[in-house]
């Protein structure tokens, strides 16, 4: 099974596309898919599920939810064309509620920690260049908002913002690995691309505006970011934006001897 939340949902078994058909099946799924070779207790389904139902029918919906997802693996598994597990295999019942047995198969988080601790550890011993491609890397698998699509709840939620923080971290280690290099004017493109994909949280601070300050470019910087936050507010995505001009105040602090692009 092959699973990817760092952006929209997307489960595979067999190399064939897992459909959930209904909005609960695809919140459990995602649920499930958040800890997936874990036991989810049906309790954490039911208190996600809540914001849709009624509370006293959560558990049983997410029963149900349960039962057509093992509906939508068995049809991916008699699509491909080795099938070698069965629906209640991938997807059994254990003591206390349900476990997503990716059975060795890959997920896109389980890739992104495996990327940040090598990017992190090659930080530790000064091996920036390491540290600039396992973090860049593990940044790339990012296509979106975590579970994008997802109504989570507050378990999910949470979950979905602690990997925020995370890839937040990552950022931060990446553009510092880059500085170290001294690849300022690389970094000033490449963070502006990636400030412009952010949405609803803002970027750490000082990492921005070191690259920024450093990059050399304070006059290219001051038009590129005075377009970037208008187009934003124009958007309504007053979050981001912010961040923008808080970039823009930090480049006109900038060294006086920079040069202008």
């Amino acid at each position: 099974m092959d699973i990817d939340v760092l952006g929209g949902l997307r489960v595979s078994e067999n190399g064939v596309l897992v459909v959930a058909p209904t909005p609960a099946a695809r919140h459990v799924l995602a649920v499930l898919a958040a800890h997936a070779n874990q036991v989810v207790p049906v309790s954490v389904l039911a208190d996600e599920l809540a914001g849709r139902v009624p509370p006293e029918h959560a558990r049983a919906v997410a029963h149900s939810a349960v039962r057509v997802l093992r509906d939508g693996l068995a049809a991916a598994l008699n699509a491909g064309p080795r099938a070698v597990r069965t629906a209640d295999g991938v997807l059994p019942s254990v003591p206390g509620g349900y476990l997503l047995d990716t059975g060795g198969g890959r997920c896109d988080l389980d890739e992104f920690e495996r990327g940040a601790g090598a990017g992190y550890r090659a930080m530790a011993r000064g091996d920036f260049e390491t540290a600039v491609r396992r973090l860049r890397g593990a940044l790339d698998l990012w296509t979106g908002p975590a579970f994008a699509g997802i109504e989570a709840g507050g378990w999910l939620g949470a979950r979905i913002a602690a990997l925020e923080e995370s890839r937040l971290a990552v950022l931060g280690q990446w553009v510092e690995a880059g500085l170290a290099l001294g690849r300022h004017r690389e970094l000033h493109t490449e963070l502006s691309a990636l400030l412009a994909r952010h949405s609803g949280r803002e970027a750490p601070d000082e990492p921005y505006r070191a690259a920024l300050r450093r990059s050399g470019r304070r006059v290219g910087s001051l038009r590129h970011l005075h377009s970037l936050a208008a187009a934003l507010d124009s958007d309504h995505d007053r979050g981001p934006a912010a961040a923008v001009r808080a970039l823009r105040r930090a480049v006109l602090m900038g060294p006086a001897g920079a040069q202008c692009a």
